[in-house]
């Protein structure tokens, strides 16, 4: 990231939590075998540790991506209710930001913040994004009485930023949801 007059600071990306929501129809093809699509509104993103540069704190930054997703999922079922899930997800980028908050400042002899001022930059990152994006989506998931605990893990494979920057957003889906035996 870019700090002024052709600085930079490395930050590195942590886990940021987002809200995950849709449907899936699945077709159960035998006791053991099932395959699901669905569609679904994915947050994604990352934050990072605050930073302390020359006089100006970085704090509360972070990257947010909005998807539609349309995972195509296979099940295997192991065990009564539960089953290993693997297969595709191609995404469509709907919503891309940068935010930050910045605290500027002086230190005075005795090494004491003075002139303290506060900023707030937000960026729509959305166009320096790649508009579509493909992952790999491995999981676990157990039924007990219609109702469907699944984790999955979203491994991406195509690069997300068209900048010439080296990123794969790589997603940890945990959802509660409810079968309809129709």
């Amino acid at each position: 990231i870019e700090v002024g007059d052709n600085q930079s600071q490395e930050l590195k990306p942590q886990a940021r939590p987002g809200f995950t929501g849709g449907v899936d129809v699945m077709y159960q093809a035998s006791d053991i075998v099932g395959l699901s699509i669905g569609l679904s509104y994915v947050q994604a993103g990352c934050k990072y540790k605050d930073v302390d540069d020359n006089g100006v704190t970085w704090h509360d930054h972070y990257d947010r991506m909005d998807y539609i997703s349309v995972p195509l999922v296979g099940h295997s079922y192991i065990a009564p209710g539960l089953s290993i899930n693997v297969g595709v997800a191609p995404s469509f980028l709907i919503y891309g930001k940068y935010h930050a908050g910045m605290l500027s400042y002086d230190l005075d002899a005795d090494g004491h913040k003075t002139n303290i001022k506060e900023d707030e930059i937000d960026m729509d990152v959305k166009d320096g994004l790649r508009k579509f994006s493909l992952s790999i989506p491995i999981g676990v998931s157990y039924e007990y009485e219609n109702v469907v605990l699944d984790a999955r893990y979203n491994v991406g494979v195509l690069n997300i930023s068209n900048q010439g920057l080296s990123s794969r957003s790589n997603i940890l889906e945990v959802s509660v949801g409810y079968k309809l035996n129709l």
